[in-house]
């Protein structure tokens, strides 16, 4: 869906000042933007000012995707930034973390002093995976007719991990940030061949 993200800088409502020291939103375009939380020292529930957002952790929702076809979109990020990007319910619980409920599922990135660490969490479970290369170029590709999130390393078009669910409603497509860093977001793209096989 080329438009996927079309509406999100209306979806924010950025009016809140604590947010917009905070959580910035930079190189908007057409096919995309740019996500970057600060490192002010701000207690989480002063960001929490609308529907979109979370209060326990640096998240926002992004518009509905239709509960129909296939959609793809990419989130470029740095080896140093803790993210979750993913997909939730609109009624998913705003006082917890992406992935650790039964209504959002996402792709978890942290650092550990030896490595890093990668979980693709849903109601608060992942699955014991080693991923060995550090994608810095994430595709997401969710395909609601055989009920399917999948990630992958989109610079090597390599397969990560694959949700399998019957999704009852509309998702949105969500990022989070752990940590001081930026996330950005590509869309209107096409999907490459190996995503949707």
């Amino acid at each position: 869906d080329d438009n996927l993200f079309s509406e999100f800088l209306e979806l924010c409502h950025i009016s809140n000042t604590h947010l917009i020291k905070t959580i910035q939103i930079i190189k908007t375009s057409h096919y995309g933007f740019t996500i970057f939380y600060g490192d002010e020292e701000l207690p989480i529930t002063a960001m929490a000012f609308e529907d979109n957002t979370f209060t326990r952790c640096v998240a926002i929702l992004g518009d509905l995707i239709p509960v129909r076809g296939r959609h793809y979109w990419e989130v470029e990020v740095d080896d140093e930034t803790e993210f979750r990007v993913g997909v939730a319910y609109e009624d998913t619980e705003r006082d917890g973390y992406l992935g650790a409920n039964g209504s959002s599922w996402c792709m978890r990135h942290i650092r550990t002093p030896s490595r890093h660490k990668y979980e693709f969490l849903h109601n608060g479970w992942s699955p014991d995976l080693r991923i060995t290369v550090h994608p810095v170029r994430i595709g997401v590709a969710l395909d609601y007719d055989r009920g399917t999130l999948s990630f992958f390393n989109a610079n090597l078009e390599q397969h990560l991990h694959t949700f399998h669910c019957r999704f009852h409603n509309y998702v949105h497509p969500c990022f989070s940030l752990d940590n001081p860093g930026a996330l950005t977001v590509h869309n209107g793209i096409q999907a490459p061949d190996y995503t949707f096989i």
